[in-house]
């Protein structure tokens, strides 16, 4: 039987080698795939001739299904989402260039341009900084231009400034609210999201926008929109802007020899009355019962600028003081006689001690427990300047 076998692989030999895939079997003129002792190949030769264990003989068996070749990944075709036209020179990444899929680049230097017709043309005619008949445009080349013979105008969907200037090319001068065209230029910081601007009718090419809200604690001294709100205002929470007994003005409780820190602020613009902003308002307890000994030994109260700039002559700042965030000034015997440069004061004492008589001597008037002190500026508005104020309650 191995002889049998042998000689059936001799048989075979007669066909191509080189296919390595079995051939499809010979049909005869009916259709009916021809068996047994075949000599052309169609069937394999192995299993002619050879019986099984009861003698029978074996016919050949023929596969009637044709094998797919195995694919030669060198042939393949290069998928381009895993090996991107790997020898595309393409310095200004347009994806254009040398060998690039895209096609060649006339001016590898420029994002804008690939083509000879972009090359050529594209152009900034009327040097508004907006372009026309680029390839495509980005920041350093914005476009197109709906008007390049008209520098007031540019892209159709260029940013609208405060300026007297219809940039997009929609004909209106200036058409959105101020918050949305302000600043023209610069990040203008501190300036209030909402309602921090407003914009004036100016000659085209000017400077519309104007201030008019600041962040809280913030002031824009100089009134010029490109630094924003510039001056840092005294800390909130530790002044107010309008008289109260709120706890973010309250200095403190004082007894006798007792002392405030020092506290700094800047008020940007001088006076326009209580209550309208232009203050700092701080409160101060001075309690009776913290002296030592009865009244008229409660002892003295002073106020005063431990620093404040200006001319020393005629300083920045001022002060009141009152009883009440109802009452006047100095009322209800307060004072009757001022510090330096009083009325309003840059300085000023209550005292209430019979051990020190002097012309502030108030024993017949009732003891300040509690005083509101408002601050303000009376020169050199437009300006960031701070002061120190200084509170303090000396022993007898």
């Amino acid at each position: 039987m191995l002889a049998l076998a042998l000689g059936g692989c001799a048989a075979g030999q007669g066909q191509d080698t080189d296919n390595p895939f079995t051939t499809a079997p010979h049909q005869s003129e009916t259709g009916t795939p021809v068996t047994g002792g075949a000599t052309d190949g169609a069937t394999d030769g192995a299993t002619d001739g050879v019986t099984d264990s009861q003698g029978s003989a074996v016919t050949g068996q023929v596969d009637t299904s044709v094998t797919s070749p195995t694919s030669d990944p060198t042939t393949e075709p290069v998928d381009p989402t895993e090996n991107p036209d790997p020898d595309c020179i393409d310095v200004d990444v347009d994806g254009y260039g040398e060998n690039c899929q895209a096609g060649p680049d006339c001016d590898d230097n420029d994002y804008n341009n690939h083509s000879d017709a972009g090359c050529q043309s594209c152009k900034d005619g009327d040097g508004d900084g907006v372009w026309i008949s680029c390839d495509q445009y980005g920041a350093d080349k914005p476009g197109p231009d709906c008007d390049d013979n008209n520098k007031a105008v540019g892209a159709m969907d260029a940013e609208e400034l405060c300026n007297g200037i219809a940039e997009n090319c929609a004909g209106e001068i200036d058409p959105l609210p101020a918050d949305q065209m302000c600043p023209t230029t610069g990040d203008a910081p501190n300036v209030a999201g909402i309602g921090g601007w407003a914009c004036n009718a100016v000659m085209p090419g000017g400077d519309g926008c104007e201030i008019i809200g600041c962040n809280s604690g913030y002031y824009d001294a100089n009134k010029m929109p490109a630094d924003g709100c510039e001056c840092v205002g005294t800390d909130r929470e530790k002044s107010l802007d309008a008289c109260s007994a709120d706890p973010k003005g309250m200095l403190g409780v004082v007894a006798e020899g007792g002392v405030v820190p020092p506290l700094k602020g800047v008020i940007g613009f001088v006076d326009n009355g209580p209550g309208n902003g232009m203050e700092d308002w701080f409160s101060v307890d001075f309690p009776e019962a913290m002296a030592q000994g009865a009244r008229p030994n409660t002892g003295t109260i002073v106020v005063t600028f431990a620093v404040n700039p200006g001319d020393p002559g005629n300083p920045d700042y001022r002060f009141e003081v009152y009883r009440a965030c109802d009452g006047q000034p100095f009322a209800d015997g307060l004072a009757t006689v001022f510090g330096a440069g009083a009325p309003p004061a840059r300085e000023w004492t209550f005292s209430d001690s019979a051990a020190m008589p002097n012309a502030n001597y108030k024993s017949d008037i009732a003891w300040p427990e509690k005083v509101f002190i408002r601050v303000f500026r009376v020169n050199n508005t437009g300006s960031c300047s701070e002061y120190t104020l200084q509170v303090s309650r000396p022993p007898n």
